[in-house]
């Protein structure tokens, strides 16, 4: 029997001194290029972190205008070759939802869905991770909704998405930025 991962917790608070972060795991181009996109687009990268595979940024899930409550566009950042694994971990802190996965590959959207609905993915392949997300018991005949509390609900998707993309663990060196 191979010994699980230890299971990654940073889906709440993945900086604990700000709320409404986003974990962008990357491969396929360089810290720099996702770095500039996101300034772009007006999102303040927080940290980041380089892997041997996929590396991590984490930035501020809203622009830095106060009246700037849009999406950022990841499409735009991930050109020919490039991947994103796409955590925003606090959608809306005020509402309490709860968080969004989005994949994105050479520009396009395969596959996304909000932890409130793992039945329900959308874009080009919503089904990537239909597999991986019933082994976990979290959809499926044998989905296992009521017998743990939220937050374990939200962390075994996680690990359920981790263990299907060989993420990093967020536990790797981040650098915090400013």
């Amino acid at each position: 029997m191979t010994p699980s991962r230890p299971r990654p917790h940073w889906i709440h608070r993945a900086l604990p001194h700000h709320e409404e972060t986003n974990v962008v795991f990357f491969r396929g181009l360089s810290t720099d290029a996702l770095t500039q996109g996101l300034l772009d687009q007006r999102r303040i990268p927080l940290a980041y972190g380089k892997g041997p595979g996929w590396s991590v940024i984490l930035h501020d899930l809203f622009g830095w205008n106060s009246d700037d409550y849009s999406e950022a566009a990841y499409g735009p950042l991930c050109a020919a070759g490039g991947e994103l694994a796409v955590f925003v971990t606090e959608p809306c802190v005020a509402k309490a939802h709860g968080p969004w996965f989005s994949y994105y590959r050479d520009g396009r959207l395969i596959t996304g869905f909000s932890f409130e609905n793992l039945r329900d993915p959308w874009g080009e392949d919503p089904d990537l991770l239909r597999p991986s997300l019933t082994r976990a018991r979290l959809i499926g005949p044998e989905a296992e909704p009521d017998r743990d509390d939220w937050d374990d609900h939200e962390e075994r998707t996680v690990e359920a998405i981790a263990d299907f993309f060989r993420l990093p663990q967020l536990a790797m060196p981040l650098v915090e930025v400013g």
